[in-house]
């Protein structure tokens, strides 16, 4: 004979903390604007540092796999922000490199590639996908993957979005030379996001490891759509997340083992159809 309870078979299988910490948990996430560190919460639910890592990395993880169906529609921005691999400069200013090449950077520094509904009286959802970096070959995989064809695109000049056009329907804007267009056209929508993630690394967490960025962006990506709905309203959509998630193979055991069996969830030309499916 076993035992079940509702969180058998969920993201909180084989749960040790009560049903009013995860709660707890699953609030403080929902109510930080920008995220919440595991510092944090260990003090909130008086639980120890790798357990409030965990708990929230589940949370993270089931609210990034939303976006395996997700067709975005009508008015659509993208864009890519790269974030992370910080390399401190030399103290003399003639040992200093040009951190900006390719060549002197750590690998560590990662481009978020994001698509954005910007629609009136629409939902206006987010899609973010981590690649090395902003390159033509990404772009159209992410719009082929997540855009209804005939949609309408907005883009900047990066020349990334030039092979585009077979997609959607696209029109630029060219930021060397003004931030909106004459007929209105801008990518604000999104530069709106980027500013959110930004103040999630810089203000809260301070360093995003490469191999969970991509749960992180999910998360920040879930508040930006949800910022407009009310506190009941998220707490039962995550409820509603969690509980209808299988348990997680990367995090059921993880301070057993099981992290050694994540890899970076960064997208590539080589990335398979299943790994697709899993980064998504």
């Amino acid at each position: 004979m076993r035992e079940f309870s509702v969180t058998s078979g969920t993201v909180f299988h084989s749960r040790k903390l009560t049903f009013k910490k995860l709660l707890v948990a699953i609030w403080e996430d929902i109510t930080a604007v920008k995220g919440t560190a595991a510092l944090h919460l260990t003090r909130k639910i008086g639980v120890e540092y790798k357990t409030a890592w965990v708990l929230l990395a589940k949370i993270r993880e089931a609210v990034g796999k939303r976006r395996a169906k997700m067709k975005l529609w009508g008015s659509v921005q993208i864009d890519g922000k790269y974030i992370g691999g910080h390399i401190k400069p030399e103290n003399k200013k003639e040992d200093r490199i040009d951190r900006r090449r390719k060549e002197n950077q750590n690998g560590k520094r990662m481009c978020v590639l994001s698509i954005r509904e910007h629609n009136p009286d629409a939902p206006n959802r987010t899609i973010t996908r981590i690649v090395p970096d902003e390159n033509p070959k990404a772009a159209w995989a992410a719009v082929r993957d997540h855009v209804q064809p005939r949609s309408l695109l907005t883009a900047d000049e990066h020349g990334s979005y030039d092979d585009l056009v077979g997609l959607a329907i696209l029109r630029r804007v060219n930021h060397s030379l003004a931030y909106q267009t004459e007929d209105g056209v801008d990518t604000n929508r999104i530069e709106s996001f980027f500013a959110r993630a930004e103040r999630s690394y810089v203000g809260i967490h301070h360093r995003f490891s490469v191999k969970y960025l991509d749960w992180y962006m999910a998360m920040v990506a879930w508040k930006e759509d949800t910022r407009y709905m009310g506190q009941r309203w998220q707490l039962a959509d995550v409820l509603r997340t969690v509980t209808h998630r299988t348990t997680s193979e990367n995090l059921c055991g993880y301070w057993q083992g099981a992290a050694k069996r994540i890899d970076d969830q960064v997208w590539t030309e080589d990335t398979t159809v299943e790994e697709q499916r899993y980064l998504r």
